[in-house]
């Protein structure tokens, strides 16, 4: 009888733990549609509207704020309340994002909930060592400035305390769809596409490969605070299509910037057995020849794709020069004026009209005396006068 060999214990892969928050109306909305397709994380639905949780897929939890203050309602599009309940359940949310690794808070700003909250969940995440990435969707024009700098101002707030931030204006939806198409779809639109995005994003973290991309790499792209980040993903049926795949993956129209100018480039090739070494470097030139020449590249390899390619890239250090502009400041209080600050001053006409060739003459004024100077004068005179009137009659006509 032989002798049976015990299997050798084989260590226990460290898994990356992944949190991805949706807060707010729309941005439970769009976790609520991501949860369905992407793998490896847990996804939450943060809102203080009760009736609009219960909407939520079954694959993310709930998690409802400000049940004393709104009392299961919504924040009225009003950012302060937004802010002030997630401040009165600080511990709440601590134990929600305790243990993480990694945190992707999701959020539509210029409302109330996403926009006065998303702050704290960033704050929080930060103080707990957390690795977190925001994805924000920004106002449509037409909603106008005051909503536009509503937004403007939670972005100042969070980029202290978030390693990078996606931001895409609601407005570039009108580069991938039909202007007729349903509001509905046109929003499915954007939530396909960040679902694809975190979907390879996620998967290159967790997913082993020729040549893998863990964790770390992910830290050292995220590296560092309030950078703008790009984050990409485009999928291909035939190696045929690689130059104008590349090309797609470095440019997306939902996105006012492009990675060009980033610090920090993550990227991954998903690919079957046939993928070949020749279109690794295509795709791998294409991407590193585009970037800043300066900016750090790390890229992995992995075959999970049967019969078609997948690029993911994440850009860290991004450049939107147009950031100011489009992202208008807050309005600032106005401060009160004296009533003798807002009465308009009057323009004195001139006494005569100009005409070329005319002899115009100018009247220069005096310098105003030092007033001690014309104190002293007057008082000279009152006391001349005085001495005047106190000399008698006759002695007054005798000097005469």
């Amino acid at each position: 009888m032989g002798i049976k060999r015990k299997k050798p214990i084989e260590p226990l892969v460290y898994k990356t733990r992944i949190k991805v928050i949706g807060i707010g109306g729309g941005g439970s909305s769009i976790v609520s549609e991501i949860a369905l397709e992407v793998k490896n994380a847990s996804f939450v639905a943060v809102n203080t509207d009760r009736q609009a949780l219960k909407e939520v897929s079954g694959k993310v939890k709930r998690f409802q704020l400000g049940q004393k203050l709104t009392h299961g309602l919504g924040t009225g599009m009003n950012p302060a309340l937004g802010e002030q309940v997630a401040r009165d359940e600080k511990e709440k949310i601590k134990k929600l994002l305790e243990e993480q690794d990694f945190c992707i808070l999701i959020s539509c700003l210029g409302g109330g909930t996403g926009t006065g909250a998303s702050p704290v969940f960033a704050e929080i995440s930060n103080e707990l060592k957390n690795i977190t990435l925001g994805i924000f969707i920004l106002p449509f024009e037409f909603e106008g400035k005051k909503k536009m700098g509503i937004a403007h101002a939670s972005l100042e707030k969070l980029k202290p305390n978030l390693n990078a931030l996606v931001i895409i204006p609601n407005e570039k939806i009108f580069q991938i769809i039909d202007k007729k198409t349903p509001l509905k779809d046109a929003f499915s639109a954007i939530n396909k596409f960040l679902a694809e995005g975190l979907e390879g994003l996620i998967g290159m973290i967790y997913h082993s490969g020729l040549i893998n991309i863990d964790f770390a790499d992910l830290k050292t792209v995220l590296e560092g605070r309030g950078a703008l980040a790009y984050l990409n993903a485009v999928e291909m049926k035939s190696s045929s299509q690689i130059e104008d795949v590349a090309g797609k993956i470095l440019s997306n129209p939902l996105y006012p910037y492009s990675p060009q100018e980033a610090a920090g480039v993550l990227f991954n090739i998903d690919g079957g057995l046939n993928l070949s070494m020749q279109e690794i470097e295509e795709i791998g030139k294409t991407i590193s020849n585009f970037i800043r020449p300066q900016g750090r590249v790390a890229f992995g390899v992995t075959r999970g794709q049967p019969g078609k390619i997948k690029i993911t890239l994440l850009a860290n250090g991004c450049k939107w020069d147009k950031w100011e502009i489009e992202l208008p400041k807050a309005p600032q209080p106005e401060t009160l004026k004296s009533s003798e600050e807002e009465k308009p001053k009057k323009v004195k006409k001139p006494s005569q009209k100009f005409k070329p060739g005319k002899k115009v003459k100018i009247k220069v004024k005096q310098p105003v005396l030092d007033l001690n100077e014309i104190f002293q004068k007057e008082e000279k005179k009152m006391l001349a006068k005085e001495r005047k009137f106190d000399i008698p009659a006759f002695l007054r006509r005798k000097s005469s």
